[in-house]
């Protein structure tokens, strides 16, 4: 449950349906969550230095009504007192933190695009004053302060990004409005200076930093900053460092769009559309302490197991380790610490199923996740057309059971915020009516994501400058096209010798199930990149997103691949004949 305190508490969106001592109570919680609270420090918060004698009841009536609402788990008690258990990303004010210590980094490498995109979605979470109904309450009062600096901070650091992306004209207002609503922050006026600077008006740049003079020296008694005086000089000398253009301003010059290739942990930053679920997860993992994301090929729950619910557990600061079984699932369990704080994600654990059925170590994997989720949180994911085989391990079985979430596709809504929000978060344009374009060839179906990331990903490289296009869109050959143009080309680059070698290569990675549906398999790289020709394929289609490697092992970017890609799917027909 999101907890909401930048501005009137909110639960969830929802203006929280609770008494004022509880809400208190809660507020107090959520100043340092992660961190006990003594009871006596919360009947402060409620009461001030005079509480009632009855006080220890009623500071305990709050916590059990508190734990009905956000759960049973969400406040622990300890010896010191009352811990709030919470997401760090389900609580505003530690997401806000975490935008603005980000965007400051992207600040510091020239990334002002990228900067205020984050900014931007910071200052949205705002709706008022935070934690305004512990006012009286010294910790809840310095804390209420710290937030509304990081607030100005922040404001501040966004006109500093537009100025630096060339868009003085566009902020030279929003700027003159700040310092009126702030003169004795002196950045402000270096900003105002700045920007009345890029907009050709020298004489009034120098004229707002003797202004600035004057208000520090009459209001504070202080002397401008080194900073600021610095920046005087730079104007009289007319710096050209000082002078941005819009049009020198660069773009992010990685792709957002990771093709076939599943989101990782480390690529959380660009994962859009998943929020609402991976709330959804986490919520199912709280409860359950097992989480099992089962799905069609194809609906993403790698990425939402990775870059959605273990990139969340890692900002809560859990130690999170992810595993695929691949052909010997028990080495893969190897090194996986059984410490407090560990969670354990198993990605694609249907691989053990393709292990014989009376291999013993098919068994003995499946045990070992149940021993290891007694004590720590487990979260897997799983085709969901091959659940079933389950049956003949039931205890792995009841276990995936309590921690059931079927994944399907994405709403529309979602969809739109998976295409615009990597594009905006590298500063990238999206030409009018092509989301609406790509977002009907694939909504509604569970198993389009890998190839919608892919048609994305070749679209960015037909960009025109920084600019997504309908046209670039349409030289990929559509969403279905795409995949099997990309394969393709490398085929058709390769010679007659290095033909067949792809074809051998791909048939040792893709296997038909019993159904005759493609399945990847996982291989170690020193047997199929054993001599200087195969490495140099291997590595060709890496580059192309058409397979992907951990370092040991390669595997094809995903089963998409054999569907979309009709020579594949002939290699596989005739293997099977």
């Amino acid at each position: 449950m999101g907890i909401a305190v930048l501005g009137p508490l909110e639960l969830d969106g929802a203006a929280a349906a609770l008494g004022l001592r509880d809400r208190i109570v809660l507020q107090a919680l959520t100043v340092t969550p992660g961190i006990p609270v003594s009871a006596d420090i919360l009947a402060e918060a409620i009461w001030g230095e005079d509480p009632p004698a009855t006080w220890p009841k009623v500071v305990q009536g709050c916590v059990v009504r508190l734990r009905k609402i956000l759960g049973p788990d969400a406040i622990e008690t300890s010896p010191q007192g009352y811990r709030l258990v919470h997401h760090a990303d389900h609580v505003d004010h530690l997401r806000f933190s975490r935008l603005l210590d980000r965007a400051r980094e992207l600040v510091t490498a020239r990334e002002p695009e990228r900067a205020a995109y984050v900014l931007r979605e910071a200052l949205e979470l705002w709706r008022g004053e935070p934690f305004s109904e512990l006012v009286d309450w010294e910790p809840g009062r310095t804390a209420s302060e710290r937030l509304s600096e990081q607030r100005l901070q922040a404001e501040d650091l966004l006109a500093e990004a537009e100025l630096l992306a060339g868009r003085h004209r566009e902020t030279l207002a929003q700027v003159q409005r700040m310092v009126r609503e702030a003169p004795l922050r002196e950045r402000r006026w270096g900003l105002l200076a700045l920007a009345l600077y890029q907009d050709g008006r020298q004489a009034d740049a120098l004229q707002a930093i003797q202004r600035a003079r004057s208000v520090l020296l009459e209001e504070l008694g202080l002397d401008p900053s080194p900073d600021l005086a610095a920046l005087e000089q730079a104007i009289l000398a007319q710096d050209p460092s000082l002078a941005v253009s819009a049009a020198t301003t660069q773009v992010s010059r990685e792709c957002p769009y990771l093709g076939l290739v599943a989101y990782g942990i480390q690529d959380a930053a660009t994962f859009f559309g998943r929020e609402e679920v991976t709330a959804a997860c986490l919520r199912r993992l709280d409860q359950a302490d097992v989480l099992a994301v089962v799905g069609p090929s194809g609906c993403g729950k790698s990425s939402l197991a990775r870059a959605g619910v273990a990139a969340a557990l890692e900002r809560d600061g859990l130690r999170v380790h992810v595993v695929t079984p691949g052909t010997q699932p028990m080495a893969a369990l190897r090194g996986v610490p059984s410490r407090p704080g560990t969670v354990l994600v198993v990605d694609q654990c249907e691989e053990v199923l393709a292990l014989e059925e009376g291999v013993p170590e098919r068994a003995e994997f499946f045990d070992a996740l149940v021993v290891f989720a007694q004590r720590h949180p487990l979260v897997v994911t799983m085709r969901a057309d091959r659940i079933g085989e389950l049956s003949s391990h039931p205890e792995f079985a009841r276990l995936v059971e309590t921690g059931l979430y079927l994944l399907g596709p994405m709403s529309e809504p979602d969809l739109r915020r998976a295409i615009e929000g990597p594009a905006a978060e590298a500063a990238l344009r999206l030409e009018p009516g092509l989301v609406d374009l790509l977002v009907r060839e694939v909504v509604g179906e569970p198993a389009a994501l890998p190839l919608l990331s892919h048609v994305l990903r070749q679209t960015w490289a037909h960009r025109e400058g920084g600019t997504l296009t309908v046209e670039g869109y349409t030289a990929t050959g559509g969403v279905r096209e795409a995949v099997a143009q990309s394969a393709e080309g490398v085929f058709r680059t390769l010679d007659a010798d290095h033909q067949a070698m792809l074809r051998n290569l791909m048939l040792r990675l893709v296997a038909p199930d019993e159904g005759g549906e493609p399945v990847r398999t996982r291989v170690p790289r020193r047997s199929v990149a054993g001599d200087e020709e195969h490495l140099k394929l291997v590595e060709q289609l890496l580059g192309a997103r058409l397979l992907a490697s951990d370092g040991d092992t390669v595997e094809i970017a995903h089963e998409s691949l054999a569907v979309a890609w009709p020579r594949l799917r002939s290699w596989l027909d005739e293997d099977v004949d």
